[in-house]
């Protein structure tokens, strides 16, 4: 057997195990989110209003999700409604001018990938936290070029990659029109890709 095919099974061995173990840790969060709930609000007014359970609900799930993954209790895998190489991106940011500015922020960003990105075998993940993008000593992408600051997996980047727009990301840049990037860059390292739901 070559290595490849050993780490093809292992993949396949570890989505599968990772999928059963994470079907029972949602099973969990979802538990705790409602009996969380139904207390606050059963406490606090005595009376609820089903709206009110939704939105609060809704509040507690992301907060526990958080908490869940910070504490590699759940198994991260983003869901995506298309494939990465069928997405196109509807905006142009020129990375080129900005990279002495920005120093690859971005790229210090942590993220799910997606059953795609783990099946296709480039992207790499962290094995201490399934499935969530693997990061250097340096806090940034394991395939952020450190000299060039360009992608060493670019045309096979994740979906999460190719759809975030740093324009508007307070942590990254002040006035991005005005090219005045965070001054707090360099606590960054770590941070989670703000989600869309």
């Amino acid at each position: 057997m070559t290595d490849d095919i050993d780490r093809d099974e292992l993949v396949q061995g570890l989505l599968y195990a990772h999928t059963r173990a994470n079907l029972n840790t949602i099973e969990a969060l979802h538990a705790r989110v409602d009996v969380s709930v139904l207390l606050d609000l059963l406490v606090a007014r005595g009376l609820v209003e089903p709206q009110e359970i939704e939105d609060k609900r809704r509040d507690v799930e992301k907060a526990l999700r958080e908490e869940f993954v910070a504490k590699g209790l759940a198994v991260a895998i983003a869901e995506q409604e298309v494939s990465k190489y069928e997405y196109i991106e509807p905006f142009d940011i020129d990375c080129d001018s900005r990279i002495e500015l920005c120093k690859a922020a971005c790229c210090s960003l942590t993220f799910a990938l997606s059953k795609e990105d783990v099946e296709e075998g480039i992207v790499r993940w962290d094995l201490g936290r399934p499935y969530m993008n693997s990061t250097g000593s340096n806090g940034h992408c394991v395939h952020l070029d450190p000299t060039s600051k360009c992608c060493g997996v670019y045309e096979e980047r994740p979906l999460t990659c190719r759809k975030y727009d740093c324009r508007n990301d307070e942590r990254i840049w002040v006035d991005f029109d005005k090219r005045i990037p965070n001054p707090g860059l360099g606590e960054l390292p770590g941070a989670q890709v703000p989600r869309d739901d």
